[in-house]
């Protein structure tokens, strides 16, 4: 009993002990020791309370608090600028005034950035920085303003570097061939270097063997620029065809002469009419002269004589047309189919003359003799 006593003695003292060091742990006041036998199962922390530490782990550290950065003075940066720019180190006087115009901008530090660009070969942005300068100049500053002026012109004449390379190498360089009557010829054969106002340029490049190119550029003032072109080879011309040799064509032959056209027999047919209107009137005057002859011989009278006489003398004149005549009709018209050989040269040209009726004319010619009379007659045609 007494040892059992002693024990819950040290029983109350170890409960008193654990919960002095839940308290100091920062657990409720109200904690309580579980029953025997019954598991401590924890309360669950109330939204927005502490979360109870871990048993055995450090407690932790709050974190100091973060020191606000020091903002960049214009000033000291524009004083480091220069003392670097006076140091020949551009390149890093040129961080300090972009730092010192982006913490705030200044006519300063635009002239600043604008020649530290300049001694870098940068001349377009040192272009873009001397305007920037050049639109707010203080009152302070009108001479540098004036010599900014002049600088910026002065870099906007001034010529851009064109490297250009071909391939193959030593082809010949015509600048701007079409925009003047006298292009500028480079002399140097490729790769070479030209020096070209600013502005839009057109390169002509020719090589022997290869078709000419041509390159349009555009040059800026101060720049430099790489030009490089493949020239395409020209491919040999095909021989030319074998000459085909020309058949002579044999002319055609002429046609063959026409048949030469029969003599007119008008001719004939008039001369035979007037034959046979001779013998008519020969017959008619004989007749009449042979009876003018019966009735002298029952009475001859001086008039019946004469008219006897002249009546045969017409009827002989009229035989006399008739042969002749009659004659001339035969030989006309059994020659008729025989041409002669002027009418068969005209035949033979290829273009005929027109056909023209043939003229026929006839001169008759009577003569009287003591003894007796006649008649001849002229035939024209």
């Amino acid at each position: 009993m007494k040892i059992l006593g002693k024990s819950r003695v040290v029983a109350t003292l170890l409960a008193a002990a654990v919960g002095l060091a839940v308290a100091s742990s920062g657990a409720p006041a109200s904690a309580q020791m579980a029953p025997t036998g019954v598991p401590n199962t924890p309360t669950p922390p109330k939204p927005g309370a502490p979360t109870p530490p871990v048993p055995g782990a450090k407690p932790a550290v709050p974190a100091a608090p973060a020191t606000p950065a020091k903002s960049a003075d214009p000033k000291a940066l524009l004083a480091s600028g220069e003392k670097k720019f006076k140091a020949n180190d551009f390149a890093g006087a040129l961080a300090d005034f972009e730092a010192s115009s982006t913490a705030k901008g200044s006519p300063e530090a635009d002239r600043f950035i604008g020649q530290s660009h300049d001694n870098l070969g940068h001349f377009p942005e040192a272009v873009i920085a001397y305007e920037r300068f050049l639109a707010n100049v203080p009152a302070s500053m009108k001479t540098q303003g004036d010599g900014t002026k002049k600088r910026v012109e002065a870099i906007k004449a001034m010529p851009g570097k064109v490297h250009v390379e071909t391939t193959p190498p030593g082809a010949q360089i015509t600048v701007d061939a079409a925009a003047s009557t006298s292009p500028a010829a480079h002399p140097s054969p490729t790769p070479t270097d030209l020096d070209l106002a600013p502005g839009h340029h057109t390169l002509k490049i020719v090589a022997e063997g290869y078709a000419p190119a041509d390159k349009e550029i555009d040059v800026t003032y101060g720049g430099k620029q790489d030009v490089r072109l493949d020239l395409v080879k020209n491919e040999p011309a095909p021989p030319p065809p074998p000459p085909v040799a020309e058949i002579p064509v044999a002319a055609p032959a002429p046609p063959p002469p026409p048949p030469p056209e029969p003599r007119s027999k008008v001719p004939a047919y008039v001369t035979g009419a007037v034959a046979i209107v001779a013998a008519g009137v020969g017959t008619g005057f004989g007749i009449k002269a042979l009876g003018q002859s019966s009735d002298f011989k029952d009475g001859p009278t001086t008039k019946r004589a004469d008219d006897g006489e002249n009546n045969a003398l017409v009827a002989d004149m009229m035989f006399g047309i008739a042969i002749t005549f009659g004659v001339t009709s035969a030989v006309l018209f059994l020659s008729g189919n025989d041409a002669p050989p002027a009418a068969a040269a005209k035949n033979a040209r290829p273009v005929l003359a027109a056909k023209k009726a043939p003229k026929v004319t006839i001169t008759p010619t009577p003569y009287v003799t003591p003894s007796g009379g006649g008649a001849s007659a002229l035939l024209r045609f």
